[in-house]
Order: structure tokens, then C-alpha cells, then sequence
């Protein structure tokens, strides 16, 4: 027999793939419950506060449906001290046959742990293993599903997609599908078996401020963090991309043909000549203070500001494509 629901959950965290698995089990049973409707969901679009009114208004409904309802607010974080402070009023005052779950992504908004607690729910803290902790977790998951990851092949992996758990997670789902039960998973496979996407992903972002263009430098940074890229290969990405930009600025400027810049840079030669035609008529100094503003980025994320991930990677890449 399932556990009886509380009236309020604040799920808060940065480990994406046990909150995935958190949010999956509460729709499939509020679907078993209610049908398809069962649960509503106020988050709102990537990037966006949840709509705070809409589920105050929606606590004092009555439901002829279903014996319990379900609201959803994801992205929490975003919300304001006075969004917070509504919302602590009408958890308290909210009817015996409603469950409100409200998920942060990262650290809570101050008051809003109390308040759910106050509401006599329960607040559930995902945080995701540090860096240095993700091949052991890598192991471990592995062995959960019944095969073998050896530490190497952990590390690789880690190496090859970033540090995001929720993308983690679905490679080991699809190596233990690979590898079968009681099967063995090396480096070797790791890397017949994956795309090294981060390196890619940087490279992505690289092309955007090469080419000055600022929305969608910021457009792809936010869409990459939302799947849960790591920003630190992004960081290197990036700079591996503007540093050959750069040097090809820097040539092109000097009057050197295109043909030898294309040959002198680190790459095969079609990228080469495609990041070649993209750096003609480009300031290299603008390059140089775009390297200089991922150079901050990668400062940053490591103890040098209280920006967390998200703000920093807006900040910086919005000012290496010439936005300020």
C-alpha cells in the first residue's frame, strides 16, 4: 500500500537526475489516482518564475474528479520574498485533499523550508556528488543495475558528457542495456559507445560569440544548462574555440592568406576553414577580451564570486559576444 500523502513537499537540490526520478514517481501516481489531470502543474517556461498567484488560486479548488489533487511549481528558486511569503499563507490555510510540491533547483528561496514544514510537509534535499565524487557514483549506479563500470570507464564518461547527473544517468541506463546483466563496461567502451557532446557544446557557444551574436550566445547557454551540462567543460570548450579564432584573427589581420591560416590552425580542415571565413573582418582584440571574459567565467565557478552556475554563464558569455 502506497504511503499516505502529506499536504505540501519542497524538493530542493542540484542532483537533476534524483529530482527527474522524484518528479517522474509523483506524476505517476497522481495519474493513478486522477488521470491525466490529476496534476497541475504552475512552472513556467525555461528561465521563468512559476506562477505563484495561479497556484494560490488554485489551493482552494474543489476537485470532483479526483479524491486528492496535485500541484506543481518547479523552479522555485526564482520566486521573490513576497512570492514566498503568499505562498507560506495559503500552505497554511490549504484544504486536507491537495498535495503541492514545489521543487527547487538548487538552493531554496529564504522562509520556504519552514513554511512547508509549518504546512506539516516534508522537505526532501537531492544535492549532487562533487566532481571528484562522480566516478565512485558513476560505479555504484552502474552496480545498481547490474553490471560493471570500471573506474576508468567512469572517469571517461564523466570526461565525455559533463558533470550533469540527469545526463549521467541516462548513459548508464543505456550502457546497462548495452552491457547486460553481470556485463562489463571499460573505457574503451565508453568511448565507442558515447558522444563527447561538452567539447561540441563549447565549440557551439564559441561559434555564437565569434560571430557577435549575443541572443543566441545566451540562448544556447541557458538550453545547455537546462540539460544538464556542466559549465566547467563548456568553459573549456569555448576557450579552445576562441583561442583558435583569435589566432586566426590575429593572422588574417597580419595579411597572411587564408589557405596558411586554415593550415596553422589545431583542427581538420574543413572546421578550419568554416572558423577561418566566420573570423574574416572580425577585430582580433574583441576575441581577446571574449577569451578574457570565459577566463573570468571559469574564476568564477571556481569560489571567485557568489554568482551560482546559471548567472555566471549568462553574465559572462552575454559580455564575450559584445553585449556588456
Amino acid at each position: 500500500m502506497a504511503p499516505e500523502m502529506k499536504p505540501a513537499y519542497l524538493l530542493a537540490g542540484d542532483d537533476e537526475s534524483k529530482l527527474s526520478a522524484a518528479l517522474a514517481r509523483l506524476r505517476s501516481r497522481a495519474e493513478r489516482e486522477g488521470g491525466a489531470g490529476a496534476l497541475e502543474d504552475f512552472s513556467g517556461a525555461p528561465g521563468a518564475a512559476p506562477d505563484a498567484d495561479g497556484l494560490i488560486g488554485a489551493m482552494p479548488a474543489i476537485s470532483l474528479m479526483a479524491s486528492r489533487r496535485y500541484l506543481l511549481a518547479d523552479g522555485v528558486e526564482r520566486w521573490k520574498a513576497a512570492q514566498v511569503g503568499a505562498i507560506a499563507d495559503a500552505l497554511a490555510s490549504a484544504g486536507p485533499d491537495i498535495t503541492v510540491v514545489l521543487v527547487a533547483r538548487g538552493k531554496a528561496p529564504k522562509g520556504l523550508a519552514e513554511a512547508v514544514t509549518k504546512a506539516g510537509g516534508d522537505v526532501l534535499t537531492y544535492e549532487a556528488p562533487r566532481r571528484r565524487d562522480l566516478p565512485s557514483w558513476l560505479v555504484n549506479s552502474a552496480r545498481e543495475r547490474g553490471f560493471q563500470l570500471t573506474p576508468q570507464g567512469a572517469r571517461a564518461l564523466v570526461a565525455r558528457v559533463g558533470e550533469g547527473t540527469a545526463r549521467l544517468a541516462t548513459e548508464i541506463d543505456r550502457l546497462s542495456i548495452w552491457a547486460g546483466e553481470g556485463g562489463l563496461v571499460d573505457i574503451e567502451d565508453v568511448e565507442a559507445l558515447t558522444t563527447d557532446t561538452s567539447e561540441r557544446a563549447g565549440w557551439t557557444l564559441g561559434d555564437a560569440i565569434v560571430a557577435r551574436d549575443v541572443e543566441a550566445a545566451v540562448v544556447n547557454a541557458d538550453a545547455l544548462l537546462d540539460q544538464g551540462e556542466a559549465v566547467t567543460p563548456l568553459v573549456y570548450g569555448m576557450a579552445s574555440r576562441l583561442r583558435s579564432a583569435h589566432q586566426a584573427a590575429v593572422m588574417l589581420a597580419a595579411g597572411t592568406p587564408a589557405q596558411k591560416v586554415e593550415a596553422a590552425l589545431p583542427m581538420a580542415p574543413y572546421p578550419s576553414k568554416m572558423l577561418v571565413r566566420s573570423v574574416s573582418g572580425v577585430d582580433p582584440s574583441a576575441l581577446a577580451d571574449a577569451i578574457g571574459a570565459i577566463a573570468d567565467l571559469e574564476w568564477w565557478t571556481r569560489g571567485g564570486s557568489d554568482y551560482d552556475a546559471p548567472v555566471a554563464m549568462t553574465l559572462a558569455v552575454r559580455r564575450a559576444a559584445g553585449g556588456g
